[in-house]
């Protein structure tokens, strides 16, 4: 990747995780990046063509810190799952619940406005629920987790519950509700180790 072309996709995404899409304009990534406009047109056709590539660093990025670092490894899956929200709460803690997921904001902003960018940002939260869903998957093939578990729904619900408590921190400024929220959803995942009794018909 070109480090203009790298530069401009970074100086973008910051830009756009504090003002959101609509509210950051080509005028104004150009002047925090200090890049010419005919530079910024050499490597992107439109403002449109900008946000996919920022859509994709976010999930790179998303991807080497969190999950290559908490799924990446050799230890048991209900552990890679703790790691996985211990590494979040971190992320969050440093940066005083300020921005919020920068994926799941733009999903808020512009999944109802541009069915392209919808269907990036569900490719991507596709992809991420895949990737839980296969750590879930080793759970309950090591015995973690009852056999009957709904391995996509819970892999869902555990997407569901961090986004949900990024935003509800995010909207307090209060690391407390994301500590105790993480600390609910390991326990509800446990419920699953300790469950074995079968699915009523």
């Amino acid at each position: 990747m070109s480090g203009t072309r790298e530069y401009i996709i970074e100086v973008a995404s910051r830009l756009v995780h504090l003002r959101g899409f609509n509210h950051t304009s080509i005028g104004d990534i150009l002047k925090e990046s200090g890049v010419g406009k005919g530079n910024f047109y050499y490597y992107f056709r439109s403002k449109e063509e900008l946000g996919y590539a920022i859509i994709e660093n976010n999930f790179r990025r998303f991807s080497e810190e969190v999950t290559a670092k908490a799924f990446g490894n050799d230890r048991e899956a209900a552990a890679q799952l703790d790691d996985f929200l211990d590494i979040l709460l971190d992320m969050h803690r440093q940066q005083n619940c300020a921005g919020g997921c920068r994926l799941g904001n733009l999903a808020m902003e512009l999944s109802d406005i541009h069915e392209e960018f919808r269907k990036k940002l569900q490719e991507v939260f596709d992809s991420w629920g895949v990737q839980v869903e296969g750590v879930l998957r080793k759970a309950e093939a090591g015995g973690q987790l009852a056999g009957h578990a709904d391995l996509p729904t819970l892999a869902q619900f555990v997407i569901a519950s961090v986004e949900g408590a990024i935003l509800l921190a995010k909207v307090k400024k209060d690391i407390s509700i994301l500590e105790r929220c993480f600390a609910e959803l390991k326990k509800h995942v446990r419920m699953y180790v300790d469950c074995r009794l079968p699915v009523p018909a």
